[in-house]
């Protein structure tokens, strides 16, 4: 009883540290390289820096050809530096990829798409730790991976495995589950779904066991398909709120914040740039829909909301008119982006919570 105890008091402690930590400690001894590579261990570290808002958390930028990783535990952006260290992946190949887009991720995983050098035909899909840099290649899809189409990552808690939804610009749709490493199609899609895939660059929202999206045939509602029985049904907006996708609305999509699903545009009319983004508080409850904030400007577009920090503030994604590549701010602040203009040009970031979930060890 008195080593169990121990046990438990260790545990607690090394929960609270960072991944590189724990992957240090493996070398402290056969009891700590035991309780850090237990499945247990692995969930109920996730768990603990996933449900702490004020646990650090992990901001990967990726550009063209790398990544870069910093610690995001404030709203301030001017307090933000990239680590000396560029985060490298574990690469199939010897070469260095041609380039990589980073689709989505979810329980610190990222799914990356990487085209081959100088095979420039090849492309393969990755499942991606950033915390603990380790990937494994997945399965090679039914439809081509060279056309572009939107990916989501989540976990069924039905199955316990983690599954990947595909849907191509044709509609077509299919899913992966890590456990069987392969591919089915899905060919109980309901007439007129056709999801709005604007530029490739929005995931499928998963949130309450389900995949969103936003259809171009529903003004009136979303989509959403449940992973454990694969059934699409349709999530109404509150009276009023109705999306009409025409050449004034150049960006929409759905999110997830704070375990919440929201709803964003920017609307151009005259020059001016206007963001929306609005959450729904009651899951499947229509009249939960609630607008959390509108901002306007004439230099920002395309503005994808990516993290909510402890104090209500919210991190966004967004195209600069007069910039390449996509910079990052705070709705809060009136001025302040970041990466500076003479900093590296950046394609994507997001929000991670370190993990020690093996990428490899879910694919069997």
């Amino acid at each position: 009883m008195g080593v169990h105890l121990q046990e438990e008091i260790i545990i607690d402690i090394l929960i609270k540290l960072p991944v590189r930590s724990l992957l240090r400690f493996k070398c402290v001894s056969m009891l700590w390289m035991t309780l850090v590579s237990d499945p247990y261990f692995t969930m109920k570290h996730f768990n603990y820096g996933k449900n702490n808002q004020h646990s650090p958390k992990i901001l990967v930028l990726n550009g063209e050809f790398r990544s870069h990783c910093s610690s995001l535990s404030t709203a301030l952006l001017s307090s933000v530096q990239l680590v000396e260290d560029v985060q490298k992946l574990d690469w199939p190949c010897n070469r260095r990829p041609l380039s990589f887009r980073m689709y989505c991720c979810y329980d610190g995983l990222a799914l990356i798409k990487v085209r081959d050098y100088p095979c420039y035909e090849r492309h393969i899909l990755l499942l991606w730790n950033p915390s603990t840099r380790e990937s494994v290649v997945l399965p090679r899809t039914e439809f081509s991976v060279i056309s572009d189409y939107a990916c989501g990552l989540g976990y069924d808690s039905v199955s316990g495995d983690y599954k990947i939804l595909k849907i191509d610009q044709r509609a077509r749709s299919e899913i992966l589950t890590l456990k069987s490493g392969s591919w089915r199609k899905i060919d109980k899609r309901p007439i007129g779904v056709h999801p709005v895939l604007s530029d490739m660059e929005d995931s499928l929202a998963f949130v309450h066991g389900a995949f969103h999206w936003l259809d171009s045939s529903l003004n009136n509602s979303l989509v959403s398909f449940s992973i454990s029985n694969e059934v699409y049904r349709e999530i109404p907006w509150q009276e009023g709120m109705s999306l009409v996708f025409h050449r004034h609305y150049i960006k929409y999509g759905l999110s997830v914040l704070e375990g919440l699903l929201c709803v964003y545009s920017t609307h151009v009319h005259r020059g001016i740039y206007t963001f929306k983004l609005s959450v729904m508080k009651d899951y499947g409850i229509k009249e939960s829909w609630i607008l959390l904030f509108s901002i306007q400007g004439t230099d920002l577009h395309s503005i994808i909301p990516k993290y909510k920090f402890s104090d209500g503030e919210v991190l966004l994604r967004c195209r600069h008119v007069e910039r390449k590549g996509v910079v990052l701010k705070t709705f809060k602040e009136s001025s302040g982006l970041w990466p500076q203009p003479d900093s590296e040009c950046i394609q994507n970031g997001f929000v991670f919570t370190e993990s020690l979930i093996s990428p490899k060890l879910l694919l069997t």
